[in-house]
């Protein structure tokens, strides 16, 4: 009888603990795009150095940003076209043209890279608003250097780490910590 009990219970604990998920092996959703920029449109040209699952990339990056639209391009350092993405306030598209490599199951989302290149570029208080619960953002300096920190419930989600005080012309280092890249941005 008393074995029973114990295998009774032994069995309820593994079927609780098979349904309860720890929140902190959880993924947090990819957090929302914040508005496009007001203002005179930006084109940048960058030199990209993509770090994910142990494997490097160098990209070119080719964006337009303006009142209007969002729109990246990566590129081989030959000039071959990679990835297309554009944001228009509303929604993402992306086109994927070389590159593509069936037996890579993951992939980083072009969301998520526009949510960093926002990250990197945006002014705090426009990424601040644009933030829903549970998402924080923080701006300081260290070391002489601006860095910014994005968490989300407590967990430090992403690092930027700037050059100089001007975001337009600083080389930036930026390490996501939960989808696991890191991206190395210079400008040309």
């Amino acid at each position: 009888m008393c074995c029973r009990r114990l295998i009774v219970c032994v069995c309820l604990l593994l079927a609780v603990g098979c349904s309860v998920q720890p929140t902190a092996m959880l993924r947090p959703p990819l957090r929302p795009l914040a508005p496009l920029l007001e203002g005179d449109s930006r084109q940048l040209m960058q030199h990209i150095v993509v770090q994910y699952h142990g494997t490097q990339r160098d990209l070119i990056g080719a964006s337009l940003l303006g009142a209007q639209q969002l729109r990246v391009s990566l590129l081989t350092p030959e000039g071959l076209s990679l990835l297309d993405i554009a944001y228009d306030g509303s929604s993402v598209s992306a086109q994927q043209h070389l590159g593509r490599e069936s037996g890579r199951a993951r992939q980083i989302p072009p969301r998520a890279l526009l949510a960093d290149f926002q990250l990197v570029y945006w002014p705090l208080r426009v990424l601040e608003q644009s933030l829903p619960q549970g998402w924080q953002l923080t701006e300081h300096r260290a070391d002489g250097r601006r860095v910014r920190q994005l968490f989300y419930d407590g967990t430090l989600y992403t690092v930027v780490h700037y050059s100089t005080d001007d975001i337009w012309s600083a080389d930036v280092q930026l390490d996501q910590k939960v989808l696991g890249y890191g991206l190395s941005i210079k400008n040309l």
